[in-house]
């Protein structure tokens, strides 16, 4: 059973609009939330909404930063917003197919904080791993690049005989963030029924690396509770073997707007508090929720 009691909910802090993936960026002049949203066609374009204050967390006005590309780009069905870190802004670029529903491309961007030039893919299909690449969190180890990113292995059918792919958390090196090794080492694998773990998200409280991910399982994800995607925790000590545990995570049902699921965490540190910004139900449909628990709550854990 996850332990829930810790995290203090905030509250809803943008509604709708398929308000997706929410990542908090504090690399630039002014810190702000990477997320997407979409179009009247369904294709997703990069958002980023300005904080003008991080605890609580409040936006103050939001902009368009990235579109989908042209036909036959790796990013022509939409694009969703990563990680920001220095001036590079990664994100996900997504193509339609016909044996499978869509692919994914994990790409970057590079960017002054005014302008974002995208750069191409940077992690895709190899020979050691042929399915798509998706989420991304970059963490500074030892003064190199850890990228820990969504790694397709299947695609199985759900309940209603409908293709959804299956997916691990990988790890990859880089010295410059652009040119990146894969590790070939899984930082989180499924257990039981699960089917997909995604969005990895990343703090280091003292010596310890703490970990936020969601999970779901394989069928009626989308409308059963007990199968949606859950928040869930790891610790590492050195950032590359990681170990799951029970506590400090989030049960669908536990906030207003999260009663089918939570997903996509999003962690930073602000007034010395862990905040979290997350997606309820529909994937985001209802918009970027977040809470809040005291540090000390993770010291000497």
């Amino acid at each position: 059973m996850i332990k829930n009691t810790d995290w203090i909910y905030g509250g809803q802090l943008l509604r709708g609009k398929k308000a997706q993936m929410p990542v908090i960026s504090v690399d630039l002049d002014y810190p702000c939330i990477m997320h997407s949203s979409r179009d009247d066609f369904g294709k997703s374009y990069g958002v980023c909404s300005h904080l003008k204050s991080l605890f609580p967390p409040i936006i103050s006005h939001s902009e368009t930063i990235l579109q989908h590309g042209p036909i036959g780009s790796y990013d022509v069905a939409g694009v969703m917003p990563m990680q920001l870190i220095k001036n590079y802004l990664f994100y996900i670029g997504w193509t339609l197919r016909k044996d499978i529903p869509y692919f994914n491309y994990l790409s970057v961007c590079e960017t002054d904080g005014k302008k974002f030039k995208k750069k191409g893919p940077i992690l895709g299909p190899d020979i050691h791993e042929s399915g798509y690449t998706g989420t991304f969190h970059v963490q500074n180890i030892n003064n190199y690049y850890l990228g820990y990113y969504l790694s397709v292995t299947n695609w199985s059918e759900d309940e209603k005989g409908n293709l959804n792919p299956e997916y691990d958390i990988k790890i990859a090196r880089s010295d410059d963030l652009l040119t990146w090794e894969r590790l070939n080492h899984t930082a989180v694998s499924r257990v039981k029924d699960e089917a997909a773990i995604s969005a990895f998200t990343v703090l280091k409280i003292e010596n310890l690396y703490h970990a936020w991910f969601s999970v779901r399982k394989g069928k009626n994800f989308r409308n059963k509770a007990s199968n949606g995607y859950r928040i869930m925790h790891a610790t590492s000590f050195d950032g590359i073997s990681w170990t799951r545990d029970s506590d400090f995570g989030i049960n669908p049902g536990s906030f207003n707007g999260c009663e089918d699921m939570a997903a996509y965490p999003s962690v930073y540190i602000a007034d010395s508090k862990v905040i979290m910004l997350f997606n309820g139900n529909g994937f985001g449909d209802e918009g970027i929720f977040w809470c809040y628990m005291p540090i000390k709550e993770l010291k000497g854990v």
